[in-house]
């Protein structure tokens, strides 16, 4: 083959498109190229007796990305500005380069753990997709932290009281390409794969490479499956959105947002909690009690938390604040069709009104109300604001014409939910499976024990998005809270101080409104 014909061949195959964006993957992919919004996370807590070296890894990520397509697409971005972005093919994943998605690192001692996990994840946040590396580089990247036990006056360890090894492993990703139950998807992948490598196989084989099948396939996108047409429910709508050239906030009330809109994206800084199993089960059985949804429960906690908080810190400020209008994620898999093992982009949102309140327990009817509207909204896709993004021609221009004007939503709950445990590691152990080997001669492969114990779940500071951010995911009855922001737009002290009040809020609210 001549030269030309090459040239002519690769150009073809780099060409391939999977398909088109689909709405809020399209959405997702203009807010990111513009450098508004970075990426998603979702970090899970690895347990093990054996220690995971990069080998085991990159041999467990080969099955991970042959179960999950989305893992080896690139997007090909649009050359007009009012054009729809596409999915393409990776040509390849190199692992040779890993070092370019894949980070490793060890904690120093027991007690620094907390902050070099924080440290980890705010750095993977503030690392952007660049545009120039969309159609080569993978959508994702991985970040593994190995938990020291070293106590410097005392001993050094590299396991547990148990005897096990402890990584935080955290799964980064392009919002376009997964949503947050995704990210959960992988992790159900990767502990899957982990436990099941065959250490007598593969001997020889490379795992320097993962090329993609030449018959990859996506799954489309939700608004291709499910109807987010406008009907007369949207009719009023309409006219100020097209009038306004920007996504409505339909805003009747004074809503406090904490200020205007930055030119661009700073740091995101996190800070996290952890509910214990005897809390949250406490919990959970008074919030049954009063019919109200663990999400509408800690919408009203964190609106709680920062009444409390600006009251004390910023006076002035907590003067102004009359209403604060949430943003509440939630998923249309149900109605796709889709269970929580895939990988997609398939999520919609309610906008909701909170007035100043005094008393937390005394908003239990707001909470049943928001349940409600949550469990029917999750349902219905037309007239649902996502079928408002086709409205806009230009989404770079939206995003940056709101640059300077007034932010429209307060802070965001998105609450994954409660992982499955049996695709998480936690299964009983099974007996020793025999297996033939060379002759006749029997060997015994005992089983792997790696487990998923926790998790947490983040979002990257966004230039347009709320001014912080409340993301929840429970594992074993043990429930994660990460709350986020942007440096700059609220003060790290009032938002620490509202992390240490939503604990006090959520351990003592039961006691509140009885059990």
């Amino acid at each position: 083959m001549s030269t030309a014909e090459t040239e002519s061949s690769s150009e073809s195959e780099s060409s391939v498109v999977l398909r088109q964006a689909g709405l809020i993957e399209k959405f997702h992919i203009i807010r990111s190229s513009i450098s508004f919004y970075n990426n998603v996370i979702v970090s899970a807590s690895y347990s093990s007796k054996k220690p995971l070296s990069p080998d085991r890894l990159v041999r467990a990520l080969h099955t991970v990305l042959s179960a999950h397509p989305s893992l080896s697409a690139g997007i090909q971005l649009p050359e007009e500005p009012t054009g729809t972005p596409s999915f393409i093919p990776l040509p390849s994943i190199d692992f040779t380069k890993s070092e370019k998605f894949i980070i490793w690192e060890s904690s120093s001692t027991s007690s620094s753990h907390a902050k070099e996990y924080k440290s980890l994840l705010c750095r993977l946040h503030d690392t952007p997709f660049p545009n120039e590396d969309l159609t080569s580089l993978p959508l994702w990247r991985i970040g593994v932290l190995k938990r020291s036990y070293n106590t410097p006056t005392a001993y050094d360890s590299e396991t547990n009281s148990e005897g096990r090894i402890d990584y935080e492993i955290a799964f980064s990703y392009h919002h376009a390409i997964a949503d947050g139950l995704s990210g959960a998807a992988f992790h159900y992948s990767l502990v899957s794969a982990l436990n099941n490598i065959d250490e007598a196989s593969g001997h020889g084989t490379s795992w320097d490479i993962y090329t993609p099948p030449g018959d990859l396939e996506l799954l489309p996108p939700m608004d291709e499956i499910l109807d987010f047409g406008m009907g007369l429910k949207t009719a009023g709508r309409v006219a100020g959105f097209v009038g306004k050239s920007i996504l409505p906030s339909f805003m009747h009330k004074s809503v406090w947002a904490a200020g205007k809109v930055p030119e661009k994206l700073s740091p995101t800084k996190v800070d996290f909690l952890t509910v214990e199993p005897y809390t949250l089960e406490t919990l959970m059985k008074a919030l049954k009690t009063k019919k109200v949804s663990l999400t509408a429960f800690l919408t009203y906690a964190a609106a709680d938390a920062l009444f409390s908080v600006m009251k004390a810190l910023e006076k002035d400020e907590f003067a102004k604040i009359k209403n604060v209008k949430v943003s509440v994620p939630m998923s249309y898999r149900k109605s796709a069709g889709w269970d929580n093992t895939i990988m997609a982009d398939c999520i919609g949102a309610i906008n909701w009104d909170i007035g100043k309140f005094k008393a937390l327990d005394g908003e239990i009817s707001g909470m049943k109300k928001l349940t409600l509207v949550l469990k029917k909204e999750s349902t219905v896709t037309r007239d649902s604001e996502v079928g408002l993004i086709s409205l806009v021609g230009d989404l770079a221009g939206f995003f940056k014409g709101q640059v300077g004007k007034d932010r429209e939503l307060t802070f965001e709950v998105s609450n994954l939910g409660v992982l499955d445990a049996d695709k998480l590691g936690e299964l009983k152990k099974k007996e020793g499976s025999k297996e033939e080997v060379e002759g006749d001669k029997t060997a015994t492969k005992e089983p792997e024990d790696w487990k998923v114990e926790e998790a947490l779940f983040s979002q990257s500071a966004s230039v347009t998005g709320p001014a912080f951010s409340v993301n929840a995911v429970t594992v074993g009855k043990k429930l994660g809270i990460v709350v986020q922001w942007m440096d700059g737009v609220l003060k790290d002290d009032v938002m620490e101080a509202l992390v240490k009040e939503m604990d006090k809020i959520i351990s003592g609210f039961s006691s509140k409104i009885g059990k």
